[in-house]
């Protein structure tokens, strides 16, 4: 990446990769293939039209990438209790969960609804803000699917009413998705895996069942279930059964309920809250004036020197060459031997 944040392949995933940290040979194998093709892609497609782009705006030709290699600080909407361990440089920051708070009281009628659920509890159900409308099928499905769970369902969902939907479910144009997630009878959390909202999961300690649409979104279900805190159901092979034995197993399996636990043990034991550290950096980088104590000498080398090419190729040519006058000082040595036979033998 244009920050020169070190990613070995042999244990961190590319990006959208859908692979953990824990890969065999075929996963190791696809993974280099993965950053390869990845990087001809980006470079042949992406960061020509922003080269373009950028170039037109200064009149003179740029590196999108290399503007913004000049990046002083970088905030990672990311921290380790969702993302894998990997090297980061000291300009790297992570503050993921920085949005985050404690729960605020619902709305009266909602929490009406909420504590009718009794020892049941309730499910929290949002696919984004940017999924207005589902197919009627699609609706039909889910709400035959949650009116079947014993839990009541608060449902952000801003189509049209589905004809299945159960008295146990509830439909909202917009939801305190913060504050449900934060409420002590909230179960299980069913989401397309959007960064922001499985933070906020996280932060109250929530399981969740993963149904991605796009983007990173099935990335980032992959880490959540590869710590245990999540079941992910396909969209394109979402039935009405797998979507409530899924939700039935993040809540009937403690397991899961754990392993979120933990994972939100892990985002609150920090030294400083997310989004006092966001700030603290901005301002040091001030301070500092650009902070270039932190940047890195890799911006200034060229591909070939990052990964040591040049040195390698200096080296390889030091072994042939001494292996060349190994070989000639041999056949030297042959000759010479072979001469003296000759006139021995006459």
């Amino acid at each position: 990446m244009c920050g020169q944040l070190p990613a070995p392949p042999s244990f961190v995933p590319g990006a959208l990769s859908k692979l953990t940290d824990k890969m065999d040979f075929s996963e190791r194998l696809w993974n280099v293939l993965f950053y390869t093709l990845q990087d001809i892609i980006v470079h042949n497609f992406m960061w020509k039209e922003l080269d373009k782009y950028y170039s037109s705006i200064k009149g003179t030709p740029v590196s999108a990438c290399k503007i913004m290699g000049k990046t002083a600080i970088w905030l990672l909407r990311t921290y380790w209790d969702f993302d894998f361990p990997r090297p980061f440089l000291p300009n790297f920051k992570f503050v993921g969960g920085m949005h985050c708070r404690p729960a605020k009281p619902l709305p009266k009628d909602m929490e009406r609804f909420v504590q009718s659920s009794g020892d049941a509890g309730i499910v929290v159900f949002s696919l984004g803000s940017k999924v207005k409308n589902l197919t009627t099928e699609m609706t039909t499905m889910i709400a035959s699917a949650l009116a079947h769970i014993p839990q009541k369902v608060v449902w952000r969902y801003s189509g049209e009413k589905p004809k299945t939907l159960g008295s146990n479910t509830r439909i909202y144009d917009w939801i305190p998705q913060n504050d449900l997630l934060g409420h002590p009878k909230t179960k299980a959390f069913v989401t397309h895996g959007g960064t922001n909202g499985i933070y906020e999961a996280i932060y109250h300690g929530v399981p969740m069942v993963g149904i991605p649409l796009f983007g990173d979104q099935p990335d980032n279900m992959v880490h959540m279930e590869a710590k245990g805190a999540a079941v992910t159901v396909k969209l394109n092979k979402i039935t009405a059964e797998s979507l409530r034995d899924a939700v039935s197993t993040v809540i009937n399996d403690v397991s899961f309920k754990e392993n979120m636990r933990r994972l939100s043990k892990i985002h609150h034991d920090r030294p400083i809250n997310p989004l006092d550290e966001a700030v603290f950096w901005i301002e040091y980088t001030v301070r500092n004036k650009g902070a270039k104590q932190l940047r890195a000498q890799a911006h200034e080398l060229t591909w070939f020197q990052y990964h040591s090419l040049d040195v390698l190729t200096f080296l390889l040519s030091v072994v042939l060459l001494l292996v060349f006058i190994f070989i000639g000082s041999c056949s030297l040595c042959f000759q010479g031997c072979s001469k003296k036979t000759k006139k021995k033998a006459e």
